[in-house]
């Protein structure tokens, strides 16, 4: 067991600790937390009407035994911190629509922290903060457990979530992996996606991809083997690392059009291009315009594709085309994290991206068109 000691600190105090890095957000463990700009500004309007905001927990991480300079980890509370130090630093205003409270609209509605009066300010940096201080003789495991036990009221951690918990080299790339711009970019995870790590867990599962190809993943034990297999020694990491970097790199190149962009969102279509992207890498395949363009056809016709569809006159490249679509549809319908049909997608993909010719071209062509006119048959003019 461990002491817990409560006191106060000023905004100003702690802002002034977060800001200078002796007061940090230890992430190797906790999970996401993502505030809306709403909950940024009503947590900001608590303070300027004195009001009670909700404890923060704090632990001593750390001493420098010369200096005596310390480093502390906020356990549970840095949404709060860092909202309101983004307040402070007039990163967001006070949007009238976000506030609850009559007097606090017709008081601060719209303004920034600099626009508010000195008396207000004043207030905004002596308002005392609940903190408290966690023993530093706490173990990071004893650490872990409270935090998981504080959020266990929010709701109970997943499987990625647990995962994060433990620390190595492997957890750090996934961790810094899932900060690649590309994510944001093009909004590929949802907020909740993000807090519930999923983003992370998505980049985990690349890693895995980038070295052992492509595996049956319908449950979490090949993660949470590699999490715990490359915890202390993971050798290859900075070179995995600059071989997804530059995968991501040719990945988002695909994202030409919203079609393309809608269709790589999926999660599944987006794991099976970075399965093909790997092969490209590991082939020697270098990116050319023609792919990017292949694969807008591929999820044009993806896109008019039904499995209901029937065609018994299809020949040739057409009925290539058309049992391809109906195997790769399959594959995306169940059983997305098979390894049958996570190969099925990627052979399909491939196959569409790189095989290309002026019949195939043409035979493209000729079934979007049949496949369109099946999904919206013409309709005759109504006679009076």
């Amino acid at each position: 067991m461990f002491n817990f000691n409560d006191n106060r600190k000023s905004i100003k105090e702690i802002t002034t600790m977060f800001q200078e890095g002796s007061l940090i957000v230890d992430d190797t463990y906790q999970r996401r937390s993502v505030w809306s700009e709403k909950d940024k500004i009503r947590l900001v309007e608590t303070v300027l009407l004195r009001l009670i905001i909700p404890v923060l927990f704090f632990w001593k991480a750390d001493t420098d035994p010369e200096t005596g300079l310390s480093t502390t980890h906020i356990v549970d509370g840095q949404q709060r911190i860092k909202a309101i130090c983004s307040f402070a630093n007039n990163e967001f205003k006070l949007k009238p629509q976000c506030l609850l409270d009559d007097s606090a609209k017709e008081k601060y509605a719209n303004k920034y922290f600099r626009d508010l009066d000195v008396e207000d300010k004043k207030a905004f940096w002596n308002y005392q903060l609940m903190v408290i201080d966690i023993d530093p003789a706490a173990t990071r495991t004893d650490i872990i457990t409270m935090f998981n036990r504080l959020n266990l009221t929010d709701y109970s951690l997943n499987d990625q979530e647990k995962r994060n918990s433990m620390s190595g080299e492997f957890a750090a790339l996934a961790r810094e992996l899932s900060d690649s711009p590309i994510w944001d970019d093009k909004h590929l995870f949802t907020t909740k996606d993000i807090k519930r790590m999923k983003d992370v867990e998505f980049c985990a599962s690349l890693i895995l991809l980038y070295r052992k190809g492509i595996i049956d993943q319908t449950d979490q034990s090949a993660l949470n083997q590699a999490y715990e297999e490359y915890q202390d020694d993971y050798k290859d990491a900075e070179k995995d690392k600059e071989a997804i970097l530059s995968a991501i790199d040719v990945v988002q190149q695909f994202f030409i059009t919203d079609d393309v962009t809608k269709f790589l969102r999926k999660k599944t279509q987006l794991y099976t291009l970075f399965s093909v992207v790997f092969y490209m890498q590991r082939n020697d395949i270098m990116l050319k315009e023609e792919f990017k363009n292949n694969l807008q056809r591929f999820v044009e016709l993806y896109s008019v594709f039904s499995n209901d569809m029937e065609f018994a006159e299809l020949l040739g490249e057409e009925k290539v085309l058309f049992d391809w679509l109906k195997k790769y549809k399959l594959a995306s319908s169940e059983g997305l994290n098979k390894h049958t049909n996570r190969m099925i997608r990627f052979n399909v993909m491939k196959d569409f991206l790189f095989q290309v010719s002026e019949e195939r071209c043409a035979a493209e062509q000729e079934l979007f068109k049949k496949m369109k006119e099946i999904g919206n048959p013409p309709t005759e003019d109504l006679v009076e």
